[in-house]
Formats: structure tokens, sequence, C-alpha cells
């Protein structure tokens, strides 16, 4: 179902280049305005300056001068890059292999499955950029199920015995070491044993989805690949699902921007269908929302006040609650806030989420409680990670999730390896 294929990326020289560390970013969706400074302090040839450039001819302009000048550099063959990240979460170390390559566009609808909504801003920006740059510099994150880790031990063997070519650290910590897999025996038996399996977007939504508008763009306009990197493919990073190294952490929301009646109402609107229990401090939430059912934990601004949700045994089966969401995703946690809780309470449905003015999301629960102590914020929820099984079932189904409904840690930096586009606009 999925084809993928090797190809010549353009990696950054480090003989020009005196840090590596200094030019590889976070993915842009992840780079808030005061990463995107610091990113920019670093290096002038961060690659910030490709992706967080909202002049789009500037941030051409950057990539074809790295690469003109050396910069960046094509390697000299076709090649699947081997990708590992070594990270710590809550004291305990972990290790994911995977590798980065190409998919075939033309049969996306079949082979690749995603379970997030695309908002049309994000998807715009993203257009904007590739028109411009012709090129893939950001990875979207994929997924595949294989129990046997045929491909696994293929890449652990390999990885074994090479040293890597790229080998950084990033702000949080953690280690990302890539390897370039030339030999073509080698890809052919990754890209057969994978070619069976329908692949999972994680992480990069609104990316794929970009490239594949700009294919279709590209067709309508009558232009022709002209090698094999082109617009009809697109860079990913491909991981084993089964591989215990993936692991997904709970994005957390807080709330602004809302009617403060809304907000004052709330407690009362949730009691029909939650079970609202005080708890003498939000810092206790996490560890509370460990248990059976479904929780969420909530902070409310101005008073200091938490409670711990619990859905009521009789409400998954109640017409009148989330009447919009049937099947698995009435299980789905992020939906229950959403569809049960944001856009009749709180007013912030589909529309609101797209204009990005009412809701922000958190990985450390302890940022977003202080944000709603300090006033910054007029409530905060707390909720579980959404379980893999979910991610695929719901993936499979077609059905979506609202954004942010997975964290995928870590993140897959930008700036390891690149993808530029050949392709012919003239008649044949």
């Amino acid at each position: 179902m999925a084809r993928l294929f090797p190809f010549r990326g353009y990696r950054y020289d480090s003989r020009l280049i005196p840090r590596l560390d200094d030019v590889v970013t976070q993915p842009y969706d992840k780079i808030s305005p005061g990463m995107l400074r610091r990113y920019l302090r670093k290096d002038p040839r961060n690659i910030a300056r490709v992706i967080k450039n909202r002049d789009y001819a500037d941030a051409a302009r950057n990539l074809a001068d790295w690469i003109e000048s050396g910069v960046m550099r094509r390697d000299g063959s076709p090649s699947f890059y081997p990708y590992r990240q070594v990270f710590e979460i809550q004291g305990q170390s972990h290790a994911r292999l995977g590798f980065i390559g190409l998919i075939s566009l033309d049969e996306a609808d079949l082979a690749v499955r995603g379970h997030e909504r695309v908002l049309r801003g994000p998807l715009e920006d993203r257009l904007n950029l590739i028109r411009h740059t012709e090129s893939n510099e950001g990875l979207i994150f994929m997924l595949y199920s294989d129990a046997e880790l045929s491909v696994d031990r293929l890449l652990a063997r390999f990885t074994e015995s090479t040293e890597p070519v790229i080998q950084v650290h990033d702000e949080y910590g953690v280690k990302h070491q890539l390897w370039q897999l030339t030999q073509s025996d080698l890809q052919a038996d990754m890209a057969d044993a994978l070619m069976r399996h329908r692949l999972y977007i994680a992480d990069g939504h609104h990316r794929f989805q970009t490239s594949v508008e700009y294919r279709n763009e590209c067709l309508a306009q009558g232009w022709r690949t002209s090698g094999p990197e082109s617009f009809d493919k697109r860079m990913i990073g491909l991981f084993n699902m089964e591989s215990p190294g993936l692991k997904v952490l709970a994005t957390h929301r807080g709330i602004k921007n809302v009617d403060e009646s809304r907000i004052g109402r709330l407690r009362t609107g949730l009691e029909p269908f939650f079970q609202v229990d005080g708890v003498s401090s939000a810092e206790d939430l996490p560890s509370l929302l460990e248990g059976n059912g479904h929780r969420a934990g909530l902070v409310l601004g101005g008073s200091d006040q938490a409670f711990l949700l619990r859905l009521r045994e009789g409400s998954p089966s109640n017409p009148s609650f989330m009447p919009a969401i049937q099947g698995p995703a009435r299980s789905l946690d992020v939906n229950i806030l959403h569809e049960g809780i944001l856009d009749p309470l709180l007013g912030v449905g589909a529309e609101e989420l797209s204009s990005q003015n009412y809701v922000e999301y958190f990985r450390d629960p302890g940022e977003l409680v202080a944000k709603v102590r300090k006033g910054d914020l007029q409530a905060g929820f707390l909720l579980n990670a959404t379980r893999l099984g979910q991610v695929r079932e719901i993936s499979d189904l077609g059905q979506k999730m609202p954004q942010k409904s997975t964290d995928f840690y870590p993140k897959l930096l930008t700036g390891l390896v690149l993808m530029k586009m050949e392709l012919a606009r003239g008649p044949e």
C-alpha cells in the first residue's frame, strides 16, 4: 500500500557549521516566539529562517543561498536515513529507532491515515512556503504497526555497525542521531517489508495535506517531475508503533477570551454529565487522573479552585451528550472535553478553535496551572494521554480528533536532512 523511496538529501556541511545543534529546530508548529528568537540568535543559517519566515520569498532565498554556498550539500547516493532518539521521561531512559525516506503521494488516500482535523490557516501558511521553496524541510512523523519488528531489527543491525553522520542534542536534552544507509539491497528489503502496511500520521497533518494539495496544483498546471525527488513524493520519518520507545504524552488546555458569564456557569453546566469533586490542590490533579473511567482536571482562575471531573456512568449512552459524535470517537477524552464541555458550555467550537484565540496547549501541567493562577488564563483542563490503540482505531475508521489530541515525544527535529524538488514547468 505504501511505496517508499530513498533519496539524495541535502544536509548541513559540518565543516562549515561549527555546531550542528545551532542550526536545527523543533517542528515549526512547536516553535514559540521565545524559541524563535533563541534559534535566530544561535546561527544565521538556522533552519528557522526558512520554516518560520512569513516572508516566503526571503525563506526561499535563504535556502537557495545555503545550497549555492555549500552550507548545505546534496548527498551523492540515494539514501534512507536511520534516525535514533535517546531521551528521558520521569527519570527513565528510552530510545526509539526509525528512518527518514520519501513516500509516494500518488496513493496517499489509500496508504496513509490521519486522525487530526486540518485547519485552513496553517495549511495556507505551509502551502505558501512550499510554493516558494519547492522543498520539504520538516518531517511528517508517521507510524506503522509490525509486531514482528522486521525493519526494526534491520535498522538495529545497521546502526550498531556504522557510525552516525549527525549527532545533536536539542533543548530538552534529547540526543538525535542520523545515519546514511545507501545499500540498495537493504533499501529494497525495507521498502518491500513496509509496502503492505498502512501508515498513520502521528504529527504533521498540515504538512502532509500541504504536500498533497501542492502535488495536485503542480499536476493541474501541467508540471512534471524531473527527478526522483519531486512534488509527487513527501519526506517522512517512519517509526514502528509496536516499539517500546514510542511515547505519547498528554496535551492540556488553557482557556482564554471566553465570556466570563460562561465561566461562572461552568460548574453548574457540568453537573448533569460529570461528577465534580473539589480537590485541595491543583498539584494533586495529575495523580488523580490515573484511575478507572474518563477523568479530567479543572482549574479555575481567580479563585484557585481545582476539581476532578469524572464522566457519569450513563453519560456515554445519553443521546443528548455529544450528539454529533458517534462510535469509538465517543470514548476519547479529548472529544469528551471538546464536544462535551468546551463547545456546549464555553462556546469554543470548531470555528473558535480554528481562530486560535481561545485555547492554549500545554505539555507541562504545572505551567498551565501557574498561568491560570496568574490570571493569564480563565481556566485550565488537564487530560490523560490518548492511547496509541485509540489513534489507530479512529484513523482506520476515517474519524477525526480535535487539534493537539496527541503529543508524541520527543518531536522529530527539522534541519537534519531536507528534500529539494526537481520539476519541469515547460512542455515536454
